[in-house]
């Protein structure tokens, strides 16, 4: 401590005994790495401080596009338009759609695969509203329970306007139902494939997560992706 209050005093003698622009280029030579420190450490303050008081935490929909390359991410065309139909203010709640997941269910259950791991906690969080896949993979993964089964209540409207697109599963757990159930609809000819392509194949997928809380989000989606396909 008493090495610092002589650095100190020194420092403000020779400070004293310079003047002007010569004061400055002192201050800028031997000071140059601390002033940076502290106008970053200012920034990333604000930074921070601003994403945690004005940035929504709270999601209008979120939806998780599984293995593909094509750009249907946050600030895509596809994203532009479906936050235009639905008309849902992104300044109060959020609109995701997460474009960077590379799992397979059919390959080991997706185990080992950290894309994997952060789906699951998507889906058990209820933070998952939406997920598309190929057919066969979105089967695999109905099977473990993360999918809602569309023979709920809570799905009847989804069920009288897309009943004949219902894609069936057979869960592992046999006390929830012997008999396959349905939990993904078939969106093959909706903009997801005629216009972006998003998968190779012919099949697209999308099924619901099992806690989500949108289903209405997840209707105005369905009918966006359709309707703008006509």
């Amino acid at each position: 401590m008493s090495w610092l209050k002589g650095y100190l005093s020194t420092e403000k003698e020779k400070l004293s005994r310079l003047h002007g622009r010569e004061k400055g280029e002192y201050i800028w030579q031997y000071y140059k790495l601390w002033i940076i420190g502290a106008v970053v450490l200012v920034w990333a303050a604000g930074f921070f401080c601003y994403r945690f008081l004005f940035t929504p935490n709270d999601n209008w929909f979120f939806a998780v596009f599984t293995n593909t390359y094509a750009e249907v991410g946050n600030g895509s065309e596809l994203w532009d338009g479906f936050v235009e139909y639905s008309g849902y203010d992104t300044r109060e709640k959020n609109v995701e759609f997460n474009n960077a997941s590379y799992f397979d269910y059919t390959k080991n259950g997706g185990f080992g695969n950290t894309y994997y791991e952060a789906f699951v906690a998507y889906a058990d969080s209820g933070t998952l509203d939406a997920v598309t896949m190929e057919k066969d993979q979105l089967v695999a993964l109905g099977a473990s329970g993360r999918l809602k089964d569309l023979n709920r209540e809570e799905c009847a409207a989804l069920r009288e306007k897309y009943g004949d697109r219902l894609v069936y599963t057979q869960p592992y757990d046999e006390d929830y139902s012997t008999q396959p159930v349905p939990v993904g609809i078939d969106v093959s000819d909706s903009i997801l494939m005629t216009r972006y392509q998003i998968y190779s194949g012919d099949s697209c997928v999308l099924g619901i997560g099992a806690e989500s809380s949108h289903l209405e989000a997840v209707e105005t989606f369905l009918d966006y992706i359709f309707e703008e396909g006509q």
